[in-house]
């Protein structure tokens, strides 16, 4: 236990943890806002001395109540036994704050007391506790001495989040308040144990706790204990705990932390699909995406300072499966990169849109950053359905021995049909819930590897490959591309093709490039019905190529690909297509060597649109450097 002072000094009173909550200084204002909690370890003394000393290490401060937002870390000393470390040369660095999981129990603190004098009323902000709704179960012990009677009450308050059609929910002061409360009679002079259940209606946020009595009535409470769920009878910390699949070898990931803690500029890159985008999440600057909400969370958690010096890729697209990825990978990752040449920590999540021809490209995007250096995680996200490939990419993860974070493992522990009602869309995407249980679980696997010690890194990619290895370091052209710095690409004629934009195509929910609404592809070859029948062509030095076409409904044409002159195939539209890339192998061998590649208009669509929105080609020969 400890206690604080008027001044912020807080003193050890007995051994153990205690939790100190930090609010803002503000004399007048009617309600204080809390901007932290720091947790410390108060140890029996061993002298008579008192002696100073700070949080015990690991312990940190909750950060601020919304997902993604930020919170000082509380600074107040604490007056406990020390622990015995070397003379500092410079200032002890502040406490990092730590973000909380979405779903926990906790003990309300009033300015460091259990207890509080409630004059009327009282409001506890409780998103610390629980965010998005779920089951919220409240107890506490009440006291009044008016000398009668007194009914009081408890309940909550807050807002919903706002659906909107492009299956995203915004954060909307204009959308009715949500509140219930249940009242109960304390008689005076006596102390009545309160125990409450309330079900918070999903998409909710902003969510307090209202204790209330009659107007001028005082009464105390104490005790006041907070335990959230997302559903009746859900272990969330087991959930969250469960879901780590493995660490694999944590060399890379435990060097990215500390390269983070000294200051070090750190990449987290996050390659993947409509889940990796965002969809079906608060829109509000995308910050309720699983990829950015876990990036807040590292960064706080480890980066120095304000933690400016971790940054962000988000090079999720709706529709991606691993044969569209290695085609983006150069173009959406390493093109991004600000700082540094390739990313620290690679997240790959493709485990839902994979059919079965997908395992060489999935497996050449991990040979391909793993030979550049980057730590890679198996992200393996899934629709409620629950079809995928993790049980077969897992055996990738094995092999190559990469951490791998399952939020289906630690789902399954819980009630399906309560897990599918509280984290996903109604199209089974995960919505707002489900990307911040797998933020947690991404958090929890950084967490563990943290804890272990450090291992070598064996360098793995020497392995031979379970599926090939003939898209490894596959690079992006595109019509913007100069061929004149690469040395691979000879030439290109476009053509027919000769229209460079087409506005008829998706855009990214996360803002790329300073630019809202990006489409995917802006710098296509496009096919007009007046383009004429002239092939597009291009010549280069490769020993694999990947074309990516824009599939499109009822009006498209057909186009016909050739290799070296020879026919390898349709490049086939079909009535299902919203817009979405489709990708044709049209070569795939061990060899380097010159190509030719020919796509033309199929006879008798000499006259319909087609859209080529990219080409991947690769030189399995060409290998990266490794960073130093």
């Amino acid at each position: 236990m400890a206690k604080v002072s008027k001044t912020g000094k807080v003193t050890g009173v007995k051994a153990g943890n205690a939790k100190i909550i930090v609010f803002e200084a503000k004399k007048k204002a009617k309600k204080k806002k809390k901007i932290g909690t720091c947790s410390v370890l108060v140890k029996p003394q061993k002298s008579n001395t008192q002696k100073k000393t700070t949080a015990a290490p690991g312990t940190s401060a909750p950060a601020a109540t919304a997902p993604g937002a930020t919170v000082p870390a509380a600074t107040a000393p604490v007056q406990t036994e020390p622990v015995q470390t070397p003379a500092a040369t410079g200032p002890a660095a502040p406490a990092k704050p730590t973000i909380v999981p979405a779903y926990n129990t906790t003990t309300v603190d009033f300015d460091g007391s259990t207890s509080k004098v409630v004059e009327s009323e009282i409001t506890v902000p409780l998103a610390e506790a629980m965010l998005y709704g779920g089951i919220c179960k409240i107890s506490a012990d009440f006291t009044q001495e008016t000398g009668s009677e007194q009914e009081l009450s408890v309940g909550y308050e807050g807002e919903y989040l706002n659906f909107t059609l492009n299956g995203a929910y915004i954060k909307d002061k204009s959308v009715d308040p949500m509140s219930d409360s249940t009242a109960f009679s304390c008689p005076s002079g006596e102390t009545v144990h309160q125990e409450f259940s309330f079900e918070v209606p999903k998409y909710s946020y902003d969510f307090n706790l209202k204790l209330s009595g009659p107007a001028g009535v005082s009464f105390k409470v104490d005790n006041v204990t907070v335990e959230a769920m997302p559903f009746e009878d859900a272990d969330y910390a087991y959930m969250v705990e469960n879901s780590t699949r493995s660490t694999g070898n944590n060399a890379r990931i435990k060097k990215a932390i500390e390269k983070a803690r000294v200051g070090e500029d750190v990449t987290i890159a996050y390659l993947g699909g409509s889940i990796t985008e965002g969809f079906a999440a608060s829109e509000t600057d995308n910050g309720d995406c699983y990829a950015e909400e876990s990036y807040n969370q590292f960064k706080y958690n480890y980066g120095a300072g304000d933690g400016s010096n971790v940054h962000f890729i988000n090079a999720g697209m709706s529709g991606t499966p691993s044969r569209l990825g290695i085609v983006r990978y150069e173009r959406d990752v390493l093109a991004q990169m600000k700082h540094g040449q390739y990313p620290d920590i690679l997240f790959i999540d493709f485990a839902v849109n994979d059919g079965g021809d997908c395992a060489e490209q999935y497996e050449s995007i991990i040979r391909t950053a793993l030979e550049q250096g980057s730590a890679v995680v198996l992200m393996f996200v899934l629709y409620n359905n629950g079809n995928g490939h993790e049980g077969d990419y897992k055996e990738i993860g094995d092999r190559y021995e990469l951490a791998m974070v399952s939020p289906g493992k630690g789902m399954e522990s819980a009630k399906k049909s309560a897990f599918d009602h509280w984290f996903y869309w109604s199209d089974g995407h995960p919505d707002v819930g489900g990307h911040r249980y797998m933020a947690d679980c991404i958090s929890r696997m950084f967490r563990a590897v943290d804890e272990e010690e450090t291992k070598t890194d064996n360098n793995t990619v020497t392995k031979e490959p379970m599926y090939g290895k003939n898209f490894v370091g596959m690079k992006t052209l595109e019509s913007s591309t100069d061929i004149s710095k690469i040395d691979a690409v000879k030439s290109i004629e476009v053509g027919g093709f000769s229209v460079l934009k087409d506005s008829a195509q998706p855009t990214l929910q996360y803002i790329k490039n300073g630019v809202e609404k990006l489409p995917w592809f802006p710098d296509v070859w496009a096919h007009t019905s007046s383009s004429g029948s002239d092939s597009f062509k291009a010549e280069i030095k490769c020993n694999s190529i990947l074309i990516a076409y824009k599939q499109a409904g009822s009006g498209f044409g057909k186009a016909e690909c050739y290799v070296d002159g020879k026919y390898v195939g349709d490049l086939a539209t079909s009535n299902g297509g919203w817009n979405n890339a489709m990708v044709f192998t049209a070569l795939s061998e061990d060899t380097v060597k010159d190509h030719t590649l020919e796509i033309k208009m199929k006879e008798g669509d000499e006259k319909k649109p087609f859209t080529i929105y990219a080409i991947g080609y690769a030189d399995s020969g060409q290998k990266a450097e490794y960073p130093d």
